[in-house]
């Protein structure tokens, strides 16, 4: 009898010893679901309570599902306060995906970002009164950056974001995880009456991306945000995937407010739908690509540019011909809107004539109705663009 409690002690002792081990490593088990494992970043220690710095907790979350085969990195409703930013594998951000190690061998991996509820933003970021009645209900799950960043006059330095996919170590830099980022928001701290430094989303290292209900959005809502490119900032809401001869992109229902220089940047094989930018410089930016890019329904509002070729190096994204089909560009146009940086002044800005294919646009007129007299282009000799009546 002593026998068997000491065998039943001992084995006893080694699970313990074992579970602590793992807990210490963040490796708790994770839930199976049809789609894989499910890593819930609560048992990695994140807190999502809006104070407690998360970072490291759910960069360990991360790593670990990286490291395990991939699977869903899961977010609970809360507030992520992410404090931390990182610098490595050629990005720097507060969360990085990092690249499979597997030297020479295109190991992929399947990794989504998951919350449990999307975020309801129920106003605009552009206003025809003097009034701000802007909001974003934070009843989902929202990471929010705490760090203001600073100035990034060159745009061949890597922007700082709240998410990124690192570079691997190949031929292509190209970071071996197939992302999927789903029912999440990303809020990107302002200074008062200024823009922010950080940009939002940046996937110009991964595989491929797709999305579903993703919000980036400005912590400050006023009427006085002013633009970025004003004070030679280079910033981006949503950067995907740079020309790497990439597989089948999709991106479905991003909003992206507001005032960044960019509020997407795009290149080859990109499909979207549903897409939306709110007070930015240029809101929906094409870069070199060999391969076609197309969209349904994508909308801008309160944005000074709407569909632009990119003009310089960013974010690995470079500068050349750009092949793409659009469905219908929709854009509201009033001359009284605010903040003023952000005011339409060109539906098609494409002065080296880099854009080819055809586009669809739909112009209204605030508090008058559809006016597609409105189209102004610079450049885009190679694009057609059409009215929609």
């Amino acid at each position: 009898m002593k026998r068997i409690f000491y065998v039943a002690c001992a084995v006893l002792l080694c699970a313990c010893v074992g579970r602590a081990d793992r807990n210490r490593a963040g490796a708790t088990d994770p839930m199976k679901a049809d789609g894989g494992l499910v890593y819930d970043v609560k048992n990695f220690g994140a807190v999502g309570d809006g104070v407690t710095d998360d970072t490291r907790a759910i960069q360990s979350a991360l790593d670990y599902a990286v490291d395990h085969g991939g699977g869903t990195v899961y977010f609970p409703n809360g507030l992520y306060r992410l404090a931390t930013l990182q610098d490595t594998c050629k990005v720097r951000a507060h969360l990085i995906v990092k690249p499979r190690q597997s030297p020479g061998r295109r190991d992929y991996v399947m990794i989504r970002l998951q919350g449990e509820s999307s975020v309801v933003t129920p106003c605009s970021y552009a206003s025809h009164t003097t009034e701000d009645k802007a909001e974003v209900w934070k009843n989902g799950t929202v990471l929010v950056s705490d760090a203001v960043g600073e100035l990034q006059a060159d745009p061949a330095q890597a922007p700082v974001s709240v998410l990124a996919a690192g570079a691997g170590d190949n031929l292509y830099l190209l970071n071996q995880a197939l992302v999927r980022l789903q029912d999440l928001a990303f809020q990107v701290k302002a200074e008062a009456g200024k823009y922010p430094y950080l940009s939002g989303v940046n996937m110009a290292y991964a595989a491929t991306v797709y999305t579903d209900n993703i919000l980036i959005y400005s912590s400050i809502r006023n009427m006085a945000l002013t633009s970025p490119t004003g004070d030679g900032h280079y910033s981006a809401g949503f950067i995907a995937p740079r020309t790497w001869c990439n597989p089948e992109q999709e991106f479905r229902n991003i909003c992206v407010k507001s005032a960044f220089r960019f509020g997407f940047v795009f290149s080859e094989h990109a499909n979207g739908n549903n897409l939306s930018a709110w007070n930015c410089d240029n809101a929906f930016v094409f870069s070199r690509m060999d391969h076609s890019a197309w969209f349904g329904r994508i909308h801008a509002q309160n944005c000074a540019n709407i569909v632009s070729s990119l003009n310089v190096e960013f974010a690995g994204h470079g500068v050349g011909d750009a092949f793409l089909k659009i469905e219908q560009v929709g854009i509201e146009v009033n001359s009284g809107q605010k903040p003023v940086d952000f005011n339409y002044r060109c539906f098609v800005d494409d002065p080296d004539n880099h854009l080819y294919g055809t586009l669809y646009y739909h112009i209204v007129k605030s508090n008058v109705g559809a006016d597609n007299s409105y189209f102004k282009a610079d450049g885009g000799a190679h694009l057609k663009a059409i009215p929609s009546f």
